[in-house]
């Protein structure tokens, strides 16, 4: 029979937070001797790492404490953990109670003066732009990891060919714009942006800001977190929009970076459990938006052939990014 790996199994129960006795038990349920269990245990009296290792667990169980009083109070407030919706909200109260306090929002009324929601159709598309070469995320489906490795899917194509493919309306996560190839497709498409118009929520100092996102019904961004504040604001076509808030790190499952390995679950909207975590979930139609703040968990599907435009640009810093060391790590 082969002997446990000690230093791992002590190691881990350094970790998890166990005392000596939970140490000696884990040893012994390893198939230690409860002797030699003992004598391990007493060697790390006067081991350092293993006295930091007790202390890093020490500060872990404060943090989750913390977490945890966030979990009570969002279900102890009046209506309990639900979504706000704003309807043409104030500024000074979006960034107050939204944007400064870390909590998402349903919003409506904000850009009920733009061009593109009338303008906007795949026929508008290839009349102004069918010429563009644009890039797209492709064969997503045949990758569980496509989100992560995005730069495996991208694929530079004719704009007027991907419109002729999402005529058919089929449904398929197999295709997509996204944010993530604006750095071509804010260029190519820059026509668009003629269809849009500055939002009194941003920063009116970057007019041509945003990310553009079109692809066909089915699509899905799988569960992660954002390093930025973002709004979505939606076109054309409607997206389901699932969140859960970071207080709910532990059920989240955050496997790598900033992807939870809940993966594309359509977690349920209630109050979760001890496994599942609290989820809110909202549906965001032609001329509605979501405010996504910095660290809550979404996932995003496309009900309908879907165009939207996401922003960053807001009148505050959104400088989150600079000191997320946790990448590589995590």
């Amino acid at each position: 029979m082969s002997q446990p790996d000690k230093r791992a199994l002590l190691a881990e129960g350094l970790a998890a937070g166990d005392d000596d006795a939970a140490l000696h038990v884990r040893l012994v349920a390893a198939g230690m001797s409860a002797a030699a269990a003992k004598y391990e245990i007493d060697r790390l009296g006067k081991d350092p790492m293993a006295a930091m290792l007790r202390r890093q667990a020490a500060r872990m169980a404060k943090q989750a404490w913390l977490l945890a009083n966030q979990d009570r109070l969002a279900r102890e407030a009046d209506g309990g953990f639900a979504l706000d919706t704003l309807v043409a909200p104030d500024s000074g109260f979006f960034y107050r109670h939204h944007y400064e306090a870390n909590r998402p929002a349903k919003l409506t009324g904000i850009v009920d003066h733009w061009p593109a929601l009338a303008r906007w159709s795949l026929d508008h598309f290839a009349r102004v732009a069918g010429d563009a070469v644009v890039e797209a995320q492709v064969e997503r489906e045949r990758d569980p990891d496509y989100e992560l490795a995005k730069d495996n899917h991208r694929r530079l194509v004719r704009f007027g060919e991907l419109i002729d493919w999402l005529r058919k309306d089929a449904a398929s996560n197999d295709i997509y714009l996204t944010a993530y190839n604006s750095g071509t497709n804010a260029a190519a498409l820059a026509i668009l942006w003629d269809d849009i118009a500055p939002i009194a929520l941003l920063d009116d100092r970057r007019p041509r800001d945003g990310f553009f996102w079109l692809g066909p019904r089915g699509t899905l961004t799988p569960w992660h977190h954002d390093l930025t504040n973002n709004l979505l604001v939606q076109v054309m076509g409607r997206k389901r929009v699932r969140l859960a808030p970071p207080w709910a790190l532990a059920r989240m499952k955050n496997g790598r970076h900033c992807f939870s390995d809940w993966g594309n679950d359509a977690l349920p909207a209630g109050g979760g459990d001890e496994v599942r975590p609290p989820v809110l979930e909202t549906i965001i139609g032609p001329g509605e938006a979501i405010f996504l703040p910095v660290g809550w968990w979404h996932q995003i599907e496309a009900l309908d052939l879907s165009a939207s435009m996401s922003f960053t640009s807001f009148c505050r810093p959104n400088a989150h990014v600079e000191d997320y060391a946790s990448w590589g790590e995590l």
